[in-house]
């Protein structure tokens, strides 16, 4: 089953790399959460996979919850997968998934190990994660020491693993949208026409302004 595992801090731009792969074709199914901030309507960030990682980890503390069952739950939410209860799904399409939330960081080598897996890395300074949290009202736990976290975990697993990597580094994806939404398509796996790959690009700039992302 193959996956795009969307990797980086709140505020670091997942939603806008998200976005890109639902339009070029990845499988997201939904419903998405919609996070009460309107710089962000849509976060393109499955719910059943939210309420997953909420099961194992804690937002306000971005820790793994003491005696999380990781292996157990990735199984079964594979297995919820390939049953299509999250919506229509044929494994042998090899379309892939693509599912994001910060705190999938902690657990990286499990879901390598539940699904085949390749990491998209969001890198965004943490002095600018953590100006976008403070305009947006956000709470602590979602600024700068998170993120300080989250990068340790991404990190950990690069260096320690060969898990297919690729990383975007923020400011670069919103001054050329197009070019990343070649390279990440082409990294997925997902093909997609000129037309498909613009529209694609589009999003990256929009609803949303280039000073902040989720």
């Amino acid at each position: 089953m193959k996956l795009i595992l969307v990797c980086g801090p709140f505020g670091s731009g997942t939603t806008a790399v998200a976005g890109l792969l639902a339009r070029l074709g990845a499988i997201g199914f939904g419903p998405y959460y919609r996070p009460t901030d309107e710089l962000t309507p849509d976060s393109h960030e499955l719910v059943a996979f939210r309420d997953l990682i909420l099961t194992l980890a804690s937002e306000e503390t971005t820790t793994l919850l003491p005696g999380a069952d990781i292996k157990t739950a990735l199984e079964r939410f594979r297995a919820r997968i390939a049953n299509q209860e999250l919506g229509p799904y044929d494994d042998n399409a090899a379309i892939p998934i693509f599912l994001k939330h910060p705190l999938a960081a902690l657990i990286i080598p499990q879901i390598c190990a539940a699904f085949a897996t390749r990491l998209i890395y969001l890198v965004r300074p943490v002095r600018e994660i953590e100006l976008s949290r403070r305009r947006r009202k956000w709470g602590a736990q979602y600024g700068a020491k998170a993120a300080g976290i989250i990068y340790s975990h991404m990190f950990d697993a690069l260096i320690n693993h060969s898990f297919p990597t690729t990383i975007v580094r923020y400011a670069e994806l919103i001054h050329s949208p197009l070019q990343h939404t070649r390279r990440l398509a082409a990294f997925a796996g997902l093909k997609s026409n000129v037309d498909v790959m613009r529209e694609a690009a589009a999003f990256v700039r929009s609803p949303k302004p280039p000073t902040d992302a989720r």
